[in-house]
């Protein structure tokens, strides 16, 4: 309660901590009091209308390479910016083209914030079509208008958490979890156990084990081989869930080689017949190695024939009964741009699109592989499977510094007439060959 004297002097009631019976308090304190109040106020109204403002984070270029058209493809790229740039929760990012001003919604991911709280390097990713040789020029910018604000509504689902999951688009359902009917299926890895091919209704399996379980690795006096779906809960794990990507991250020792640390990313799309797998093994102190491989799909007996592109551009397609004595002569290079298993009468086909293989160890040398090759096979009354070799049944040393890195995309696809492998070749030359961008300074 406060009131005023005649000498204008405030009288305050104390706190009931202050042992006075009043205080009296100049009246020009008040009003200082007042108008800093006032100013403070102001202040702040001010910032928040700034950071409600409309701003520009970054201006890039894309630019279609090989002259091939480009329809709904994928810009991924990573920035940094103030911290305070993608705190307003009400703003939306547009990639806004400077030609026409065309808005297109983006998904941010990935983000994180530096120690010192000011800055925060993050992914945006969003989809652009360009014609063959085609150059444009956007504006990243935030957005607060109300429809801008409303995410982008795709085909592209999940279910669960953890690693618990369920990803599907309109191509495919992967089935991320645990079943307990088979032990190498138990783990609770985050690997894929099945993938369901929509557009024919066909679930690729494993009844032994998960449909996808590389990198796998065995050390001197093991008598099994590891993979990275013996992993149970990585120590590291996250999730990125929008209307363009939904992208799993996850990392850890690798299961029973504590000198390798492994990374897994999945990278599952929306409208699109293919996900991404980003895998990194860094050897961080010496070991010996009889095996290690990568690239590896398991399935059973459900495709007839294999298919593959040499380096140099010859396709190869043969029946499974047919490939053996081939191969023998001849293997597949790891370099091999892609290769496919499928049924010839059904016409599903399942694929590997190889986008990055990088053996380069920490000192910018070749890390050590032995026979290097991609190997099909068959076992267990039909069990057909494809994997990347780097040390093929060797004991190999592998020093400390040394560093696999792989990414793959997988596709699924069908078989066309006359040109039987028309849509892998178009993806894995897209694929292959993405858009540049490039990032102008500010």
């Amino acid at each position: 309660r406060t009131w005023f004297s005649k000498s204008k002097k405030a009288i305050v009631s104390p706190p009931s901590n202050i042992g006075l019976s009043d205080c009296e308090i100049p009246f020009e304190c008040i009003e200082t009091v007042n108008r800093f109040l006032i100013v403070t106020a102001l202040l702040f109204s001010l910032a928040a209308a700034a950071a409600a403002q409309d701003r520009e984070l970054a201006r890039i270029i894309l630019t279609e390479p090989i002259g091939l058209a480009r329809s709904r493809e994928y810009v991924k790229l990573s920035l940094q910016a103030e911290a305070w740039a993608l705190a307003d929760s009400h703003a939306a990012l547009l990639a806004i083209d400077a030609a026409t001003q065309r808005a297109i919604p983006c998904q941010v991911f990935n983000q994180q914030l530096s120690a010192n709280g000011e800055a925060v390097i993050f992914s945006v990713i969003f989809p652009v079509t360009l014609q063959a040789g085609e150059t444009k020029i956007l504006s990243l910018r935030t957005s607060h208008e109300s429809g801008s604000r409303s995410q982008p509504v795709t085909d592209l689902l999940l279910e669960g958490k953890g690693t618990e999951l369920r990803i599907a688009n309109k191509f495919y359902v992967a089935d991320l979890r645990r079943s307990e009917r088979a032990e190498p299926q138990s783990h609770a890895s985050g690997q894929i156990r099945e993938l369901l091919i929509e557009e024919f209704n066909q679930l690729l399996t494993n009844a032994e084990d998960r449909l996808h379980w590389a990198p796998n690795f065995k050390r001197p006096g093991m008598e099994y081989y590891t993979t990275i779906a013996h992993w149970n809960e990585p120590r590291v794990q996250a999730i990125d869930n929008g209307g363009y990507l939904i992208q799993t991250r996850r990392q850890d020792l690798a299961p029973g080689h504590p000198e390798i640390l492994l990374t897994a990313v999945y990278s599952f799309y929306a409208e699109v017949p293919y996900f991404e797998f980003y895998s990194s093994m860094e050897v961080t102190e010496d070991l010996w190695l009889e095996l290690l491989r990568n690239d590896e799909m398991t399935m059973d007996s459900m495709f007839t024939h294999l298919a593959f592109q040499r380096p140099e551009g010859e396709i190869v397609d043969v029946p499974f009964s047919e490939r053996y004595e081939m191969l023998q002569q001849r293997p597949i290079e790891n370099e091999a741009p892609w290769l496919c298993f499928y049924h010839a009468e059904k016409q599903y086909a399942f694929g590997s699109i190889r986008l990055q293989y990088d053996l380069t160890n920490a000192l910018g040398e070749p890390s050590p592989t032995y026979q290097a090759h991609t190997q099909i096979g068959e076992w267990l009354g039909g069990i057909k499977y494809w994997n990347r070799r780097l040390i093929h049944d060797h004991l190999t040393f592998v020093p400390k510094g040394s560093r696999y890195v792989e990414r793959n995309a997988y596709v699924v696809f069908r078989i066309g007439a006359p040109q039987r492998f028309e849509a892998i070749e178009n993806l894995a030359r897209q694929l292959r060959n993405p858009i540049r961008v490039s990032v102008l300074p500010q």
